[in-house]
C-alpha cells in the first residue's frame, strides 16, 4: 500500500498501529529530523510530513512525500520528480542525461527507486567499460620472494623459515572507492522493490566479485577518497553513493518489520539550487554596476558575528546564504527561505524570527539591501514586496520564484533567469 503526500500535508484515512507509530518515532534519527509525525486529526490515526521529500516504509506499507510548490498542479507526481532530479543534477549532486529525466520522471517508480535504477545502470556502464584499478600496498607470506622483504617480520616467526614475509604493489580493483560503491549496490539489493532494479543490482554483485564487501562504513570515510583524472568519471557515482549513505536508515524489529527512510531536505535543495543557479547566470541575472563583484556562498570569505563574549571571542556566527561584495563593501545579501508566503498578509507570513535574522545581516554587514527568496506555490502569484527599515535607508525584500516548470527545458531556464535579472533590477 501506497500513500502520496505533500509537504506538511496530514494522510487520510491512514490509522497506524502501535508498530508503526514506533517506527515513526525511530525516523527522527533521519539528518537529525523529524520527517513524519504520528498525530491525531479529527479523532483518526493519521501521519503528518515535515519538510522532507522522500520515501518512507513502513512494515508493507509505503509513504511518498513530495514537494509542496506542486501540490495544485495537474502532473504533480511527474512534474515534482522530474525537477528534483534536474535540481540535484545542477547542484552536482549526481549527473542524469537530460533525454533521461523526463524518462524516469514518467515511469511507475517512487523517488528511492528512481534514484536506485539511476546508481545501479550508471555504475554498470562504467564497470562495463573498465573497472577503475590502482595500486594497493599488500602484506602476504609467499613461497617466493616479491617486493619488499619484511625482515623484521621474517626474524620474529623462524618456524615458516621456509616462507618469505613481503609487502608488494598489486594493481588491483579492490580499492576504497569500489569498496564503497560495492556496499552501496549491497545494501540498495536488500531494500529495493523494483524488479529490474533488483536485477541489474544482482548482475553488479557478480561483476564485483573481485572487491572487498565491507561489513559497515563510516560516512567520513567517503570525504577521504581522492578524486583524480583516473577515477573522475566514478565520482557522479560516488555523490550518489553519498547521498544513499547518508539517509541510511534500516532497522530489523521483531517480526521482521522492516523500516526504511530516504529523505531529502527541501531547505538545503532550495538553497544550493538557487544560489548555484545565480552563480552560474551572474552576467545575465547581476545589473550592470555589479558585473564585476564577487559571489561569496555561505559567506565565505566574508564572515561576520553579532558579538563578542567575555573572553574576547567572536560569537553567535552570521553565514547570510549568499554575500555579493564589491571593492570590500557589501551591495547586496542574498538568503533562501524554504516556507509558504501569505500574500493577503501585511507581513507576508514572513516569520519574525527570519526578519529579525535579515536585520542582524544588514546591519553587520553595513549592507543597504538584504533579499529573501521564496519558492511561489502553483496557486500563489509571482511577487516582490520590500519592507524599509526605519533607522536608515536599508530594504529587506521578500520575492518568490517559480520552480514549477520544467527546468530541464532551456525555456523554462531563460524565465527564471529573466525572473530573477527583473528581481534585481527592482531593488537596485
Amino acid at each position: 500500500m501506497e500513500q502520496v503526500l505533500f509537504e506538511y500535508e496530514v494522510s487520510s484515512g491512514f490509522n497506524w498501529s502501535e508498530r508503526e507509530q514506533s517506527a515513526i518515532a525511530n525516523l527522527k534519527r533521519i539528518n537529525s529530523g523529524r520527517p513524519l509525525e504520528a498525530v491525531i486529526h479529527n479523532g483518526k490515526r493519521e501521519i503528518k510530513a515535515r519538510q522532507y521529500v522522500g520515501v518512507f516504509r513502513l512494515g508493507d506499507r509505503t509513504v511518498e512525500v513530495l514537494p509542496k510548490m506542486y501540490r495544485s498542479r495537474e502532473n504533480k507526481k511527474q512534474e515534482s520528480i522530474r525537477n528534483l532530479l534536474y535540481m540535484l543534477e545542477y547542484t552536482n549532486q549526481l549527473q542524469v542525461k537530460q533525454y533521461a529525466i523526463a524518462s524516469l520522471s514518467q515511469q511507475d517508480l517512487d523517488w528511492f527507486e528512481i534514484l536506485t535504477r539511476l546508481f545501479a545502470s550508471n555504475l554498470l556502464e562504467e564497470w562495463q567499460r573498465g573497472a577503475f584499478r590502482n595500486y594497493q600496498s599488500v602484506s602476504d607470506t609467499l613461497p617466493v620472494l616479491k617486493g619488499k622483504w619484511n625482515l623484521t617480520e621474517q626474524l620474529r616467526r623462524p618456524e615458516r623459515k621456509h616462507l618469505f614475509t613481503v609487502t608488494y604493489d598489486e594493481f588491483t580493483a579492490d580499492n576504497q572507492l569500489n569498496r564503497v560503491l560495492r556496499y552501496v549496490v549491497e545494501k540498495l539489493y536488500q531494500l529495493t522493490c523494483n524488479f529490474h532494479n533488483r536485477q541489474m543490482l544482482n548482475e553488479l554483485r557478480q561483476w564485483m566479485e573481485e572487491v572487498t564487501l565491507l561489513p559497515a562504513l563510516n560516512i567520513a570515510d567517503l570525504y577521504l577518497i581522492g578524486i583524480t583524472r583516473l577515477n573522475q568519471r566514478y565520482q557522479p557515482l560516488l555523490n550518489l553513493a553519498r547521498l544513499f549513505l547518508e539517509n541510511e536508515s534500516l532497522q530489523l524489529s521483531s517480526g521482521n518489520f522492516q523500516t526504511f527512510a530516504f529523505a531529502l531536505d527541501m531547505n538545503k535543495l532550495f538553497e544550493e539550487f538557487v544560489i548555484s543557479f545565480i552563480d552560474r547566470h551572474r552576467f545575465e541575472i547581476l545589473p550592470q554596476h555589479l558585473q564585476d563583484c564577487e559571489l561569496l556562498p555561505q559567506s565565505s570569505g566574508a564572515v561576520r558575528y553579532l558579538a563578542r563574549n567575555s573572553d574576547n571571542h567572536q560569537v553567535f556566527q552570521l553565514k547570510p546564504d549568499l554575500v555579493i561584495r564589491q571593492n570590500g563593501s557589501f551591495p547586496l545579501l542574498v538568503d533562501t527561505k524554504y516556507k509558504r508566503l501569505k500574500e493577503g498578509d501585511r507581513k507576508l507570513g514572513i516569520s519574525q524570527a527570519d526578519f529579525y535574522q535579515m536585520y542582524a545581516y544588514a546591519q553587520r554587514y553595513d549592507c543597504p539591501h538584504v533579499l529573501m527568496i521564496y519558492p511561489q506555490v502553483a496557486e500563489m502569484s509571482e511577487f516582490c514586496k520590500a519592507f524599509k527599515i526605519d533607522d536608515g535607508d536599508r530594504a529587506i525584500t521578500a520575492a518568490t520564484i517559480d520552480l514549477c516548470g520544467d527546468l530541464s527545458k532551456e525555456d523554462e531556464r531563460v524565465k527564471l533567469v529573466e525572473h530573477l535579472q527583473k528581481l534585481f533590477k527592482i531593488i537596485f
